[in-house]
C-alpha cells in the first residue's frame, strides 16, 4: 500500500514542479524565486516522509499483532479441543483483544456442547 502511494506521490510531485514549469515557460525571474521554495519543500519532504513511513509501518505491525496473534492462538486452541474432545477446556484471550466477543460466544457454545456430552 505504501509503495504505490509513494510512487503516485512522486509522479505528481514531478509533474507539478518540473513538467508544468517547463511547459508553461515560466519566466526566469519567477523560476529564480520559485527555486528556493522547491528546495524548501524537498527538505521538508526528506525530513517528514521517513518518520511518517516508520510510524505507518509500526502501526501496521501493532494492528496485525492485535488481530493475527489472537487468531492463530484461537485456531490452535480450537484444534486441541476438537482433537481431544476436551469440551471442558475454554478459550482465553488478552483483555484488549479484538476477538474477545467471538471467544466469549465460542466458550458459551463449548458449555452447551459439554452439557450435552454429560
Amino acid at each position: 500500500m505504501v509503495v504505490p502511494l509513494v510512487f503516485v506521490g512522486g509522479c505528481l510531485y514531478y509533474l507539478i514542479f518540473s513538467v508544468m514549469a517547463e511547459q508553461l515557460g515560466i519566466p526566469e525571474y519567477i523560476a529564480y524565486n520559485l527555486a528556493p521554495v522547491i528546495k524548501k519543500i524537498n527538505m521538508i519532504m526528506l525530513a517528514g516522509i521517513p518518520p511518517l513511513l516508520f510510524l505507518l509501518i509500526l502501526w501496521g505491525i501493532i494492528l496485525s499483532h492485535r488481530f493475527a496473534g489472537p487468531m492463530e492462538r484461537l485456531q490452535k486452541e480450537l484444534r486441541r479441543i476438537i482433537e481431544h474432545a476436551d469440551y471442558k477446556r475454554r478459550l482465553r484471550v488478552r483483555r484488549h483483544d479484538d476477538l474477545a466477543p467471538i471467544v466469549d460466544e465460542i466458550n458459551r457454545l463449548l458449555e452447551k456442547v459439554e452439557e450435552r456430552h454429560k
